[in-house]
């Protein structure tokens, strides 16, 4: 009888991890150059690299386009990160709090 080790049972038996299991992509807040809200679901990053992030809020961040003086947010206590699925903003007019869901790299950093 042939034994196969525990390890190699493991990985030919696993199954991807589902996408609320994926690890939250960070930033280091200091790499920001500026930030854009096209809509009240999204975020855009705008890096001193260049590359741009997206983050998604994870459900309708109601008056977020249009507050004229735009949201605060924090690092993760003891980091300069901000994460997806780790972070809340907090409009600046209205106070609302919201939670911002994933995030992804929509356009790569410009190599020189």
């Amino acid at each position: 009888m042939r034994h196969i080790p525990a390890f190699g049972l493991l990985a030919a038996c696993s199954v991807a991890a589902p996408a609320w299991a994926a690890p939250a992509v960070c930033i280091d807040s200091y790499r920001i150059d500026h930030t854009e809200v096209p809509d009240d679901l999204h975020i855009l990053f705008h890096m001193r690299d260049h590359s741009i992030y997206q983050a998604s809020m994870q459900g309708p961040c109601t008056g977020l386009r249009q507050d004229t003086r735009g949201f605060t947010y924090e690092p993760i206590p003891g980091s300069d990160e901000i994460c997806g699925n780790l972070l809340t903003i907090r409009l600046n007019t209205t106070h609302a709090v919201c939670m911002v869901g994933a995030m992804s790299e929509i356009r790569p950093a410009r190599h020189k």
